[in-house]
């Protein structure tokens, strides 16, 4: 906080100050004029020791000493500048990252604290007081390359607007990028056409962890996706994270940061095809060129190649269909009128609640009947289904009529 300006008039007097005044003129003097009594007696010093006129001037302030430990001016600049053409381009800017690009200058670099208190007092830092703690976080890292990759996209428009889905494919334990697939929207069809690229590079992957989009997995309802049917045929097993938890495919969250300021610091592709040029650049350079701070400062190509690689799984051994002997199976609907001839369930209709059926099974059908023999539906099995519903639009319930 700057003092208080003594006025010049007031100044004279203290000067002039006779040395013969009574005890407690001065405390009287400076309640006065509003002048603490350590300014008084400063004032008088300088008059003193450098000249009455020096003394009638207030004092040029006086920048602080540069501190003895701190880093040189051109250090700092280094930093900065560093840190602003990594902004301007697009990649991650932090301390950490800042500090890795001094350090392959040649120079002994300051700590990543150093660095971090730099930038806040040159107002560069954005304060997010709302994020939580990095030590609040569980990570988890699967142990050797190609033991699991993560599979996900996000939504991104063209120079005109266009929609466009960008999938990416992520070696967990590496960081590395395995593929990118540019399509019209989040389908099947794209999902398949990154990992057959992912697949066509390197091994088939042990584990693939997507979340339970209509394109990825849905085995959480019961459902089997071609994506699944593929990778099941080459012995990977399809694995999600919980409905609601995107945290579980975090790793692949963050490079989808990455490659989105990456892409918003570059003019907007007009074409699939020119976005698709444009991320595979990125791949390179992120694969490459780029050190990752989870890799201690390695390229994510290098932990690729130098790391332990996962056994590659065995596909499946053929399948021989043996016949199935037709049997007879005894069931009781439930009281929204379900049956279940595991692993298949059939709807048969509210006015079938809690009744008593026989069905008759076999390798390609379901007969189901009710106790008086009459037929009550025909079941065609079907590869990779498992619910079988009525059609039949809902409404209350309505049971038949029984004998009292």
């Amino acid at each position: 906080m700057a003092e208080k300006v003594v006025p010049m008039d007031v100044r004279s007097m203290v000067i002039a100050w006779p040395k013969d005044a009574p005890r407690g003129a001065v405390s009287r003097f400076c309640r006065e004029n509003e002048v603490s009594r350590s300014r008084f007696y400063e004032i008088r010093a300088r008059a003193v020791s450098e000249s009455a006129l020096s003394a009638l001037q207030p004092k040029a302030p006086q920048r602080a000493a540069r501190h003895s430990q701190a880093i040189d001016v051109e250090l700092e600049e280094l930093a900065v500048r560093i840190r602003k053409e990594l902004a301007q381009d697009g990649w991650d800017h932090g301390p950490v990252t800042v500090r890795h690009h001094i350090a392959a200058l040649g120079l002994v670099a300051p700590a990543a604290s150093t660095l971090a208190r730099i930038f806040t007092r040159r107002g560069m830092v954005t304060a997010q007081p709302q994020k939580r703690p990095t030590t609040s976080y569980r990570r988890f890292e699967f142990a050797l390359v190609h033991q699991c990759w993560q599979l996900d996209a996000f939504a991104w428009h063209l120079a005109d607007g266009s929609p466009a889905a960008v999938f990416q494919l992520l070696d967990d334990h590496s960081r590395f990028l395995i593929a990118s697939h540019v399509a019209s929207g989040e389908t099947a069809t794209g999902a398949m056409a990154v990992m057959a690229k992912g697949i066509e590079r390197f091994q088939a992957p042990v584990l693939l962890l997507s979340d339970n989009g209509v394109a990825f997995n849905q085995n959480r309802i019961g459902k089997r996706t071609a994506l699944v049917t593929m990778l099941l045929s080459l012995g990977t097993r399809p694995i999600t994270g919980k409905h609601g938890h995107p945290q579980t495919q975090g790793k692949d969250e963050r490079v989808h940061a990455t490659l989105q300021r990456w892409l918003r610091a570059r003019p907007a592709a007009a074409t699939i095809e020119h976005l698709q040029a444009l991320i595979e650049d990125f791949d390179q350079t992120y694969n490459h060129h780029r050190p990752h701070q989870a890799l201690q400062m390695r390229t994510p190509g290098h932990a690729l190649t130098h790391d332990l690689v996962a056994i590659p799984p065995r596909p499946p051994a053929p399948h021989t269909a043996r016949p199935d002997p037709t049997r007879l199976a005894s069931r009781r609907a439930c009281a929204h009128g379900k049956i279940q001839v595991l692993p298949n369930t059939i709807m048969l209709g509210h006015q079938y609640a809690r009744t008593q059926v026989s069905v008759l099974v076999t390798a390609e059908s379901l007969n189901i009947f009710d106790t008086d023999g009459t037929h009550i539906r025909t079941v065609t099995l079907q590869p990779d289904k498992t619910y079988y519903g009525n059609r039949q639009a809902r409404g209350p319930a309505q049971r038949p009529d029984r004998p009292h």
